[in-house]
């Protein structure tokens, strides 16, 4: 085996091993149809990777039976990218399914075929899958760069394969796989890229209400706690929404949470408490607590219709987190129990009206 072959086969079991265990990690963590395609996929590359170094000659009946392989792997693996990119598609991907039946099929008749019409039946799955992608696919639901790339890669391995085979020449075949190595590194980065988003989007939905965009209760209350640790907070503000009978109690937290959050930036950050009202915690006291309260009721009042009541109380040291929460609570409580639309503060005693 000579340092390019070496080179090239050690490139291509580098990478495949790593596909393989990045397929098995991902079907199981999440076990859909989707993940268990590329765990598939993986291991019939990987499987069909090892065979095919352990074959000294690349133009034998042995080496194609791992070849085929090789190529269902390839089709399974354009099935789950496309899966992966354009998950809102059900497409059943008929030529996709005939190309790795064809693969297969090359496969179990490798070893009494002749060389020439395996590799040209691999060929023709491969390109054949290639070409339905970028007449087909392609125009409906646009161009993915990487996934175009991928496509024209594993075309090009089995074209250059194809005429090894049928001019003898068995360097051909061998350089055939650097478009291998090339296609599965980029695999690699694509299926690591949406495991990013997954994992970045999970992160963000377990610490964001889905509605209102701002924090969970949980996430908010360790935030808070942190902060109020850190000495770095200037007061708490509790923030209820009074339904309005235009619009629904969801689409009214919705706006309300995004008012909340503009009105924030800068000066703090809040999240949904107990279902039913808003939580703020003041980190910065470039404004006042009575018109930072203010700005927030008219946002809310506008982008909303809602009515809103708000209470706040500045920053204790000798208080705890929920304690704050409960005296700006009762804060709320007492603009209801004195008029809509207005706020109260418990330090000062007194109501700003409108």
């Amino acid at each position: 085996m000579g340092n390019l072959e070496r080179f090239i086969f050690g490139s291509m079991l580098s990478i495949n091993i790593v596909l393989f265990i990045i397929g098995f990690l991902m079907y199981r963590k999440w076990r859909n149809p989707t993940y268990m395609k590329f765990f598939g996929a993986f291991a019939l590359m990987l499987l069909a990777n090892v065979g095919m170094i352990l074959m000294p000659q690349k133009l034998m009946a042995a080496y194609m039976f791992f070849l085929s392989l090789y190529a269902a792997g390839i089709v399974l693996t354009q099935i789950g990218i496309f899966r992966l990119y354009y998950n809102k598609r059900t497409d059943k991907l008929y030529v996709h399914m005939g190309g790795t039946a064809i693969t297969l099929v090359s496969a179990a008749m490798s070893l009494f075929l002749p060389i020439q019409m395996s590799s040209f039946l691999l060929f023709l799955s491969v390109v054949g899958v290639t070409l339905y992608t970028l007449v087909k696919i392609f125009p409906e639901v646009g161009v993915n760069p990487k996934y175009f790339i991928v496509t024209i890669l594993f075309a090009m391995q089995m074209l250059l394969h194809l005429t090894g085979a049928f001019t003898g020449y068995e360097m051909l075949a061998e350089i055939s796989l650097v478009f291998s190595v090339f296609a599965s590194f980029i695999v690699f980065t694509m299926v690591f890229e949406k495991i990013i988003g997954v994992m970045q989007a999970a992160t963000y939905t377990s610490t964001r209400d889905e509605v209102t965009g701002l924090f969970t209760q949980k996430h908010f209350i360790h935030q808070a706690n942190q902060a109020l640790a850190r000495g770095k907070t200037v007061g708490v503000l509790y923030i209820e929404i009074q339904n309005s009978p235009h619009i629904s109690e969801e689409e009214s937290f919705k706006r309300a949470g995004r008012a909340v959050g503009r009105a924030l930036e800068g000066s703090g950050f809040a999240g949904r408490y107990q279902g039913e009202a808003i939580v703020a915690l003041i980190t910065s006291s470039n404004i006042p607590l009575a018109e930072l309260s203010n700005s927030i009721r008219m946002k809310i009042d506008v982008e909303a219709s809602s009515t809103v009541l708000i209470g706040y109380i500045d920053i204790k040291p000798e208080f705890t987190l929920e304690d704050h929460i409960l005296e700006a609570k009762e804060g709320a409580v007492r603009t209801k129990q004195n008029g809509l639309n207005r706020i109260f503060d418990l330090d000062q005693s007194k109501i700003l009206a409108d």
